[in-house]
């Protein structure tokens, strides 16, 4: 079977990069003009309505991961707080984490992974929210040969990235399967080689490649590699810690819109849905695509506590997840990589702010 798979319901760059998501080899110049300039510096300052600034870095293209901080826009939730809210599209060549440590913007969010590398490189970088609670980064299988468990890769051929392998790696080891048992390729930038059976597993996004896949009639068995015991955030927010300590209040309104904005599109993923296909996402989006993704991430992206939440306990997982692979060029403390004063204050002790 020959899969056509629309580029642009690919996700972010880290695909090929790390193993929290990946770099994707996008070709191309229509996808790159709809990343837009990432380069204006980001003091916050006042807008000419005489609102504060705050110009937010995405991690990747305008789709439907980042539909929420598109409602807190449609819904006038920024306003309420005051702010002029300047949402950049990412790409392949745009690293979220370094124009934010550079001041080229005021806030961002990248993988996880990424953060916790650049950290420990001396990055100066903070984490205080998430959107993801589960990283939607998954193993992609096919029903006649599904992969659902550790055990499930010995025998296989599996695409992944250069960066996930050593991930991987320790948890095989951990359920007695030796790596040497799975043929590992590089992953394409598309599930073709899923879908085409040039492999048994595909490295890729639950909400994206899977669901997309689905939309054109593929069933495709997801497994999470938090479920493989790869703890990990999606999408961290990020930040420097001078602005923390400078720019407070204005962080936490930012974040108390955003989380409005979110807590809208989780409730109305139909809504969400058409805004990123019809005006945010770039062309050729498919309205009922992007609708069944808005879907599919409400369950990562829920927390009982309130949306965007993070822990120092799951935190130092993640952590210990990255240390175990090797892939930390020194140890970290989850009360070192993050803050969550920022969410107390957005959330004033509520769980939910609609």
């Amino acid at each position: 079977m020959d899969l056509k798979y629309d580029m642009a319901q690919l996700t972010r760059r880290q695909m090929l990069r790390t193993a929290g998501a990946g770099a994707l080899a996008l070709g191309g110049g229509s996808l790159l003009a709809a990343c837009g300039s990432s380069e204006s510096s980001s003091k916050s300052g006042s807008g000419s309505g005489g609102e504060t600034e705050v110009s937010d870095q995405l991690g990747w293209l305008k789709l439907s991961q980042f539909a929420g901080f598109f409602l807190a826009q449609e819904k006038g939730y920024y306003e309420d707080e005051g702010i002029a809210a300047d949402i950049r599209a990412g790409g392949p060549n745009i690293i979220a984490s370094q124009l934010v440590s550079n001041d080229k913007a005021t806030v961002g969010n990248d993988d996880n992974g990424t953060v916790l590398q650049a950290i420990a490189k001396g990055t100066p970088l903070i984490i205080y929210g998430t959107i993801f609670q589960r990283s939607p980064y998954a193993v992609l299988s096919l029903p006649d040969a599904p992969i659902r468990t550790l055990e499930d890769f010995a025998g296989k051929k599996v695409a992944l990235s250069p960066a996930t392998r050593p991930l991987l790696e320790p948890l095989l080891e951990s359920a007695g399967v030796d790596p040497s048992d799975v043929d590992f390729l590089p992953a394409g930038p598309d599930p073709a080689q899923l879908v085409n059976k040039q492999v048994q597993g595909y490295f890729g996004y639950a909400t994206q490649q899977a669901v997309a896949l689905e939309q054109q009639g593929v069933e495709v068995v997801t497994t999470l590699l938090d479920d493989l015991g790869l703890v990990n955030y999606g999408n961290v927010l990020i930040t420097t810690p001078d602005r923390v300590e400078q720019e407070r209040d204005t962080l936490v309104k930012y974040l108390r819109a955003s989380i409005r904005g979110w807590e809208y599109a989780i409730a109305n993923p139909e809504e969400a849905g058409k805004l990123v296909a019809t005006k945010y996402g770039p062309k050729g989006l498919d309205t009922e695509t992007e609708i069944a993704v808005n879907k599919a991430q409400v369950p990562l992206i829920e927390n009982p506590a309130g949306i965007m939440r993070i822990t120092e306990e799951r935190m130092q997982q993640v952590i210990d997840s990255y240390a175990a692979g090797k892939a930390l060029e020194k140890p970290l403390k989850a009360a070192d990589v993050m803050t969550t004063e920022i969410l107390d204050a957005a959330y004033g002790g509520k769980r939910t702010l609609l």
